[in-house]
């Protein structure tokens, strides 16, 4: 894929990132200061378990003699090793002092808590400029500031100012730009059994380190399998998506949990296309288009991320055909629903159908099974023959265990589905109807990733989804788009949208369209004195040309005859006249159609220019649907985008009618996506409503385009 830099050049995003070797002494230390932290600090217990870690930890004090029972330093500098991690446990000034001396020793980099930066205004502005430069001096990273600092599970690193939650250890790595999101990442996965963390890191200001360099740093950690991310805004996308490309190349899964969402249905109410598509639409369409799976709460994170934290990577597939074993007909039709809800699919089993009426009494429904009491006499068969089949991906178990459950039946309920799952190979998931498994089934699963312990019949699905999505993302292919030379911004002054913004006339607005491929109904415009010749047949559509919202001024008249043609443009200019507006009248042929498309740029999004589609006219407000892609698009980005519509029946045909020329609409959103790419140092935003579909094909007859009054994004 291809972005447009800020100055406006055209960069690939085919080059290699490599972790940054500051941060990965940081994260990984083997030496850690701690400075400014007494005994009878709030935050001491938080940091005392790093005492059991396998880091030389030093404390500095300028009076204390001794920290947690160990003697302590007067100065970083008379520390006698270099110190991979500093963490600072004091106010915003002093922190700033202590990097500009560690910007002069060997250190990694510094982990710093102290809020009043740039968060503050001005005054903290400066220290936070001060804390940029001596880390840049020193070649260190920072975590922070404004930060709860990072805990490493496993390694029992806790550089941190949140409370010791104890969460498991596993493979599962979050990081968050809310500090406080990371303790409620522990309390969540501590309550799902199976649930392991690597890393929880607070990024904070990100003043030198931010997100991009996180997830680059975690494609490559061992100790991480799959990656969650708290996102508030990405300070750089290229760099962003290029380490999460890295990341899931590397078998890692990422979900993220975008914060600060708008409301999509206030964005549905206008009609304007940089009003529908908000900035946590373009994160949804931007991660969605990654590969970045996406989640609304703490609990779904933890969820999407539960099972493939657990499964052998091996046994990993796309779940398109899930099985789901139930030991009660309400958790058997709960679960159909649910699976159904989360785009997984239960297929019917139809060879299972005479084995199953033959063996369980009442039950004619394969899949989902409700077992009923005579389950367990039959329990053994059943499992080998749900977890055999050849037309199952993966199996879900439910309702067989509670948390507190230690019967001799629930144990060798358990034992079973572990033997058939490490004998089959595929994906087998364990789960209670509501909460945690027992602990017995925590056990048997064992570290070989056969077997994954969910939490709730929902989350469990959740998990299940997240795989097969990976799955089938990493096996799709996925062209580069082609490189795009940037489009200088229209010289000389353009018109007034009425609210201070400026837009092209209608000429270039068209034109535009033209250079990049995309049909333009045949237009001439009239200006004063002018005589009226379209040079072309009626009846016609009259307009104000250069007016953003003709509409709402009567300015459009339609099927004009051409005896009738004079007076109509005298009209249009009479309405000019009496609101101030340019006078220059457009017509054009009136064009049949058999339905309205909405296609359009939004180039305010921080993630770089999208191109938008949707059902169009009022339709698009009526529905509140837009989907989208960052630009530029391939071929294979429009056609997946035509089909996230399939289901309306529409645009793809409905009552024996004919689809809405999806090849060439196909090209024409690639041509969308050149323009978007070419223009994003200009185009704030473009809006074709209606593209009309008509019977020989799709003809855009207007188009809006907002213009930034400077060059550059902002």
């Amino acid at each position: 894929m291809t972005l447009i830099s800020d100055d406006g050049s055209s960069r690939t995003q085919e080059s290699d990132v490599r972790p940054s070797p500051s941060l990965a002494r940081v994260l990984n230390p083997s030496t850690i200061a701690v400075v400014g932290l007494s005994d009878k600090s709030p935050v001491a217990p938080f940091i005392q378990p790093t005492l059991d870690s396998d880091a030389e930890v030093f404390f500095v004090h300028p009076t204390a003699p001794t920290v947690l029972g160990r003697p302590t330093y007067r100065s970083i500098a008379d520390i006698p090793e270099p110190i991979d991690a500093v963490l600072s446990v004091m106010s915003a000034e002093r922190t700033v002092t202590l990097a500009e001396e560690c910007a002069t020793l060997d250190c990694g980099g510094l982990v710093i808590y102290a809020a009043g930066f740039s968060e503050v205004g001005a005054d903290g502005e400066d220290l936070q400029r001060r804390l940029a430069a001596a880390a840049q001096r020193g070649g260190m990273a920072v975590i922070g500031p404004n930060s709860l600092g990072y805990i490493s599970v496993p390694r029992s690193l806790n550089l941190t100012a949140s409370a010791d939650y104890r969460p498991p250890a596993g493979g599962v790595s979050i990081v968050s730009h809310s500090g406080a999101m990371i303790g409620g990442i522990a309390i969540a996965a501590r309550a799902r059994t199976g649930t392991g963390i690597s890393r929880l890191i607070s990024a904070g200001n990100e003043v030198t380190t931010d997100m991009a360099d996180y997830v680059d740093f975690l494609a490559s950690d061992p100790e991480t399998a799959a990656v969650g991310l708290i996102v508030e805004g990405i300070r750089r996308p290229e760099e962003f998506l290029r380490a999460a490309r890295r990341c899931i190349a590397a078998g890692k899964p990422i979900v993220a949990l975008k914060l600060a969402r708008n409301s999509r249905t206030q964005q549905m109410a206008a009609s304007h296309t940089g009003a529908l598509a908000g900035n946590a639409w373009a994160y949804d369409v931007a991660f969605r288009h990654a590969g970045i799976q996406l989640a609304h709460d703490l609990e779904e994170l933890v969820d999407r991320l539960s099972l493939v934290g657990q499964l052998d990577p091996a046994k990993w597939n796309k779940v398109e055909r899930l099985g789901v074993v139930a030991g009660t007909g309400g958790f058997a039709s709960l679960a159909y629903d649910l699976a159904e809800a989360e785009g997984l699919v239960l297929p019917p089993l139809d060879d299972l159908a005479d084995w199953v009426r033959s063996t369980i009494p009442g039950i004619t429904v394969p899949n989902p099974l409700d077992t009923t009491g005579f389950g367990a006499t039959f329990w053994t068969d059943i499992v080998d023959r749900y977890v055999g089949s050849p037309e199952l991906d993966a199996v879900v178990f439910v309702n067989m265990w509670g948390e507190g459950d230690d019967s001799p039946m629930y144990r060798r309920l358990i034992d079973d589905v572990a033997v058939a799952a490490r004998r089959f190979g595929k994906p087998v998931a364990i789960a209670a109807g509501a909460g945690p498994v027992g602990a017995y089934a925590e056990e048997v699963i064992g570290s070989d990733g056969s077997v994954a312990l969910g939490y709730g019949l929902r989350g469990t699905l959740r998990g299940l989804h997240t795989m097969g999505t990976f799955v089938r993302d990493r096996e799709t292919p996925r062209p580069p788009a082609d490189v795009i030379t940037p489009v200088p911004r229209p010289t000389g002054p353009l018109p007034d949208a009425g609210d201070g913004r400026s837009f092209l006339p209608f000429t270039q607005a068209m034109a535009l369209l033209d250079r990049f491929g995309i049909p333009t109904a045949p237009h001439c415009t009239v200006d004063t004195g002018e005589q009226v010749e379209p040079g072309f047949a009626g009846p016609y559509a009259v307009k104000l040309a250069d007016v953003p919202h003709r509409t709402e001024l009567g300015a459009v008249a339609l099927d004009v005859g051409r005896d009738d043609l004079e007076r109509a443009v005298a009209d249009m200019r009479a309405i000019a006249q009496q609101h101030g507006l340019p006078e220059t009248v457009a017509i054009q042929p009136m064009t049949a159609a058999r339905g309205e498309l909405l296609v359009g740029i939004e180039g305010r999004s921080e993630l770089g220019p999208m191109v938008v589609l949707g059902i169009g006219g009022i339709l698009v407000e009526v529905l509140e649907r837009v989907g989208g892609r960052p630009a530029p698009l391939t071929r294979t980005d429009a056609v997946a985008l035509i089909d996230e519509f399939r289901d309306l029946r529409l645009m793809h045909g409905y009552r024996g009618s004919d689809p809405w020329h999806l090849a060439q609409l196909a090209d024409l959103l690639v041509g969308f996506g050149h323009l978007a790419a070419a223009c994003h140092g200009w185009i704030e935003s473009l809006d074709v409503n209606p593209l009309l579909v008509t019977e020989d094909g799709l003809v855009a007859v207007d188009a809006l385009c907002i213009v930034r009054d400077t060059e550059g994004i902002r």
